[in-house]
């Protein structure tokens, strides 16, 4: 959101001119238009005060934020409280100033007689394509508090597996962590120091001793280097993930790990059946269904079969054959959609498919942080008793000799 400075004039002639902030100069050209004023200038301004700062919000609008506004708005909506005042109300409320800053510019929009859908497609990267639609659908249909209480409880559902996610990645990434700051301080302090005395006594060291030294030596002295190639290798893997050969690389390696796999193909298929029971609920068609739902997936191997899917779908198929030709769907998600097809109940199938996953993802999460953590003991272990062998041998060695 950028802030301008117009000047424009009213119908009967009067100057009028202010500030209004807007994605851009045709998004303030059409707001003004909308209140009847004919544009005389509009000027770009930034001006930079401490107030600003406050706008300044790294990572978006987080998740919680946005379930709180759609159950809030839900309930509003269904009390018969117009839009205009509960957004008013919703953006006092707001304690996020980026979420607060956005609600306002949505508020402005709907007053001046744009759909609320249309009002946050103006924002950026706030709202999904999945939740504009559902919103959309919702006001045409006269059942906007509904959507927006699904969408509630479908953020929830997302918000719920990011965190057990979350969990189950903290104890590997902490002691990955660990393993590192120990190794960082054995090398850069413990063997130097055992280095000097070792070289006193003039000794035949044992070869892992020689390599442990040798790495702490080049390390100690070339540390920048270090940095620089361990830098430029992570924005060269950054890049080539960003490109669609390389995110299909990254998703198809997952599938290759055993206890990653099953996390990774039960969280797409309850992701999958959970939208697409939403989208069909709300009153989408299933093409659309199809093309958002694939789009939500994070793993680019689960969304293209859902694009083909569609495809199949758009020519007069059956979606049930695309999907039970997939090796990454099971049988038993293919099957339920057949029976949703056969009795037309498609959404309420799905939604059991959603709930039975939901129990397999949170089983599967459990599995995954139960398998990591003895592991990363190891390999922790492994590393720090590798570098205490090649350190203290010698003392040993020395020892011996010496009595």
């Amino acid at each position: 959101m950028k802030t301008f400075k117009y000047s424009a004039r009213t119908e009967e002639g009067k100057e009028v001119k202010g500030t209004i902030s807007a994605r851009d100069e045709a998004a303030v050209t059409e707001i003004l238009h909308d209140k009847g004023l004919v544009i005389v200038n509009i000027k770009d301004t930034f001006n930079f005060n401490i107030e600003s700062l406050n706008e300044i919000n790294i990572g978006g609008i987080p998740l919680k934020d946005k379930v709180v506004f759609m159950r809030q708005m839900a309930t509003m909506v269904s009390a018969g409280l117009p839009l205009t005042r509960a957004l008013e109300i919703m953006e006092a409320q707001a304690t996020n100033p980026l979420f607060r800053k956005v609600i306002g510019g949505v508020k402005e929009r709907v007053e001046s007689g744009q759909g609320l859908a249309d009002s946050f497609r103006a924002e950026e990267d706030v709202f999904d394509d999945i939740t504009l639609n559902l919103i959309e659908a919702g006001e045409s249909s006269g059942k906007l508090d509904t959507i927006l209480l699904k969408l509630a409880v479908e953020l929830e559902e997302k918000q719920e597996l990011k965190s057990k996610l979350t969990s189950a990645l903290i104890y590997p990434v902490i002691i990955t962590v660990v393993i590192i700051a120990v190794i960082a301080l054995l090398m850069f302090v413990m063997v130097p120091a055992m280095s000097e005395i070792y070289s006193e006594f003039d000794a035949e060291l044992p070869w892992t001793t020689n390599i442990l030294i040798s790495l702490s030596n080049f390390v100690t002295v070339y540390w920048w280097a270090v940095l620089l190639v361990l830098g430029l290798l992570a924005i060269g893997i950054k890049a080539y993930l960003d490109t669609n050969k390389g995110k299909k690389f990254a998703d198809k390696i997952v599938l290759y790990i055993p206890i990653v796999k099953d996390v990774v193909t039960k969280t797409q298929i309850a992701e999958f059946t959970r939208i697409m029971s939403l989208l069909l609920s709300s009153g989408l068609s299933i093409l659309q269904a199809l093309e958002l739902a694939a789009k939500s997936l994070s793993n680019s191997l689960f969304s293209d079969v859902i694009m083909d899917a569609r495809d199949e779908v758009e020519k007069g198929g059956s979606l049930t054959v695309p999907i039970s030709r997939s090796k990454y769907y099971p049988p038993i998600v293919s099957s339920m959609i057949a029976v949703g097809e056969e009795t037309g109940n498609l959404d309420t199938v799905l939604e059991k498919v959603a709930t039975y996953y939901k129990q397999e993802v949170n089983t599967a999460t459990e599995n995954l942080s139960g398998v990591l953590e003895p592991v990363f003991l190891i390999v922790m272990g492994a590393t720090i008793g590798f570098i205490a062998l090649a350190v203290y041998m010698p003392m040993f060695q020395l020892s011996s000799v010496m009595t």
